[in-house]
C-alpha cells in the first residue's frame, strides 16, 4: 500500500500493545509476517462466532456491510499483506476474540443493507477503531477523564492509574502509536472491576464483549476521549505535571 511504512520487528515496543505481546513478540522476523503465518496462530483460537478464525487475502474492496457479514457467516477476516492497520486488526482477533466476535455480530445487526446507519453502530465502529478500556475500582478517576479534567484525572489521582488497566483494543489506534504525535485519542470504556481481575486479558475480554452483545452503549457519546499520551507510563515526558498543560493533547471539554 502507497505511504505504508515499512515493517519493523520491534512494532509492539509501546506499552499500549502489553496485551498483544504474547501474539505480537511471534513476528520477529525481517520482514512482514505471512497469512500462513496468522493463521497458524489463529488455530490456537476461539473461533469468530460459530466458525473457527482464520485470515484471508482480501480480494476486492467492500463495504462495512459486507465486510462484515462475511466474516459472520466464514470466520475469515480479510486482511491485506503487508499492510500495518490489517496486521494490527488481526492481533486484536487474536488478542481479544470475544469482544471482536461480539462486535462483529453486532455490525450486522445493525448494519442491515438500505438503511440509515444507526448510532450504536457508530459507536461499535469508534471502539473497534479506537477503543480503549479502562478497567479497573477508581470510577471517581474515570468520571474525571470522562469531564477533561486532565490536571485531576493525571496529576492529582496519578496514584490510582497504579490500580488501573488501560487496554487498546482499536486496532487503529495501535497502527497512530507506531509512530505517536501530540493529540492521539481514544474512544473510552470504564469498567469498574478488582484490579485483579482488570489485569486478566482473556477475563477483560469477557466482559468487555458482554457489554456489547447489551445495550450499555447505544451512541458514540456513550464512550469518552482520552488523551493516551497522557497516561501515566505511554509517554516519557508525561511525569513532569507541566506535560498535561499542553493543548495539543488536552483540550478542555466542549459544553
Amino acid at each position: 500500500m502507497s505511504g505504508q511504512p515499512g515493517w519493523r520487528a520491534d512494532f509492539a515496543r509501546h506499552p499500549a500493545f502489553a496485551p498483544l505481546a504474547r501474539w505480537a513478540q511471534t513476528l520477529h522476523g525481517d520482514d512482514w509476517p505471512t497469512l500462513d503465518t496468522l493463521n497458524r496462530l489463529a488455530a490456537t483460537r476461539g473461533g469468530a462466532g460459530a466458525r473457527p478464525l482464520a485470515f484471508a487475502a482480501q480480494q476486492a474492496r467492500q463495504g462495512q456491510h459486507d465486510y462484515e457479514t462475511a466474516i459472520f457467516a466464514s470466520g475469515v477476516v480479510p486482511t491485506r499483506p503487508r499492510n500495518w492497520h490489517d496486521l494490527l486488526n488481526a492481533l486484536c482477533w487474536l488478542g481479544f476474540p470475544a469482544t471482536k466476535t461480539a462486535l462483529n455480530a453486532l455490525h450486522v445487526a445493525e448494519l442491515a443493507p438500505r438503511r440509515d446507519r444507526s448510532a450504536r453502530a457508530d459507536a461499535a465502529t469508534l471502539f473497534d477503531e479506537s477503543g480503549l478500556v479502562l478497567a479497573g475500582p477508581h470510577r471517581a478517576l474515570a468520571e474525571a477523564l470522562a469531564d477533561a479534567r486532565w490536571h485531576e484525572a493525571f496529576v492529582t489521582r496519578r496514584t490510582d492509574w497504579k490500580e488501573m488497566h488501560a487496554v487498546v483494543i482499536g486496532h487503529a489506534l495501535l497502527e497512530k502509536l507506531l509512530a505517536p504525535w501530540p493529540g492521539i485519542t481514544a474512544k473510552c470504556l470504564f469498567l469498574e472491576m478488582p484490579t485483579a481481575q482488570a489485569g486478566r486479558t482473556e477475563a477483560l475480554d469477557r466482559v468487555v464483549a458482554g457489554v456489547w452483545r447489551g445495550d450499555a452503549i447505544r451512541r458514540p457519546a456513550d464512550l469518552f476521549a482520552v488523551p493516551v499520551l497522557g497516561i501515566p507510563g505511554w509517554c516519557a515526558d508525561n511525569a513532569d505535571p507541566a506535560y498535561y498543560q499542553d493543548t495539543r493533547h488536552f483540550r478542555p471539554r466542549h459544553r
